[in-house]
């Protein structure tokens, strides 16, 4: 009994001290993590591109991309675009030089016409699939503009119903084998909307691919329309696709054929929570103001992803709101993730510089749009961008 008693206090003696050592390990596996979270930042560098644009073209563009063909020449390729246009402009510029190399301009009408075109994927010069602004239909065209088929997306083999979508400048077109994998606007009326779908460009069998749109506040009243459903970006890092909805503070991680898809926390130290500008009252200045996420993108030079959020913000009076939209909007913040979408940092930038919508992922690093009209060093004849280097505090990149 003595020898049962002394066992007995003994172990009880020892649990305060695994409680401590538990206590302890916590600690110090949640100060590695933050550590961790807190390790790289983006730097501003010297380094600098800047294009000119002749009067007609507009330093905001939906459609900004980096392309290098064949025989190692490198571009930066922009649309000019409006909604008021009645023309389809593709500049390509020589990166080295930042001089325009040549444009190509899409006939609207006629027998070579393709209609209103926003965005481009360029597989190669006799390959340039163009997505129509109003019809689910892609264009492939060559270097000079003739219409080498058209592809309609209306409804997939299995009669799913596909809805038209842009290729934009963080929603490109990935192709893997010969299966184009393209989007599907939202539409709330039905009970599933595909976001994605593959078109194989031998067979022409077209393949909704099974995820839907995510939920939200208020999504689920479906005679009503948010008009943030068709804002995400989506970026494929080799073996995934990594969906960033701006309504929402994860992001959702497909496999290739999108039968497995995992929801992934990834949040601005900036932001508490999303906040959803009322359906029925919104207003412009909402969009400018309001907490929410922007454009996820891939960095395949540093295996690294860069997610935009928006902190909530106060417009000062006389700020154009829709112009402010297009811009940037006031401040963002870049969430630094590797590859396992763990945060490696976060960087804020001043507000009223630069243009969070407009970036280029180069292998030299990550240049950000400084042609913000609230700048003061603005020329509207001008794209410029400044580079970013991907900076360990330790001094490693």
């Amino acid at each position: 009994n003595i020898c049962i008693h002394f066992k007995y206090n003994k172990r009880m003696k020892l649990q305060p001290f695994f409680r401590f050592l538990s206590l302890l390990l916590f600690i110090l596996s949640s100060c590695e993590q933050a550590e961790k979270s807190r390790s790289y930042q983006l730097v501003r560098s010297d380094q600098t591109l800047a294009f000119s644009l002749d009067d007609k073209t507009k330093n905001v563009t939906p459609f900004l991309s980096y392309y290098r063909d064949k025989k190692g020449k490198e571009y930066i390729v922009l649309q000019s675009y409006s909604m008021q246009s009645r023309s389809n402009k593709f500049y390509f510029y020589d990166k080295d030089s930042q001089e325009l190399a040549f444009k190509i301009e899409p006939e609207i009408e006629g027998s070579n016409g393709v209609g209103r075109v926003l965005g481009c994927y360029i597989q190669d010069w006799d390959s340039l699939y163009l997505t129509s602004l109003f019809e689910p239909e892609i264009i492939r065209i060559n270097k000079d503009c003739q219409i080498l088929e058209k592809i309609n997306y209306e409804e997939a083999n299995d009669g799913t119903r596909l809805y038209n979508s842009s290729f934009l400048s963080f929603r490109t077109a990935t192709l893997i084998g010969r299966d184009l994998y393209i989007y599907s606007d939202p539409n709330r009326l039905i009970e599933k909307d595909y976001v994605s779908a593959t078109i194989n460009l031998d067979t022409k069998e077209i393949r909704a691919l099974p995820f839907v749109y995510p939920d939200y506040p208020g999504s689920s009243v479906k005679l009503k329309r948010y008009g943030l459903e068709g804002s995400y970006s989506r970026s494929f890092d080799g073996q995934r696709f990594v969906y960033s909805f701006i309504y929402d503070e994860s992001v959702y991680v497909a496999n290739i054929a999108h039968d497995s898809i995992r929801k992934v926390s990834v949040k601005s130290e900036y932001i508490d929570q999303v906040q959803l500008p009322d359906e029925l009252t919104a207003q412009a200045i909402d969009f400018c103001q309001n907490a929410m996420y922007g454009d996820l993108i891939y960095d395949p030079y540093r295996e690294v992803f860069y997610r935009i959020a928006y902190p909530s913000t106060t417009i000062e009076k006389g700020v154009k709101a829709m112009e402010l939209i297009e811009y940037g909007r006031k401040t963002f913040s870049i969430i630094i993730l590797d590859k396992e979408l763990n945060k490696l940092g976060e960087t804020l930038f001043p507000n009223y510089t630069y243009n969070s919508r407009q970036l280029l992922v180069l292998p030299d690093g990550l240049y950000i749009c400084n042609s913000h009209f609230m700048n003061p060093d603005f020329n509207d004849d001008i794209l410029s961008f400044i580079r970013f280097d991907l900076v360990s505090r330790y001094g490693r990149r």
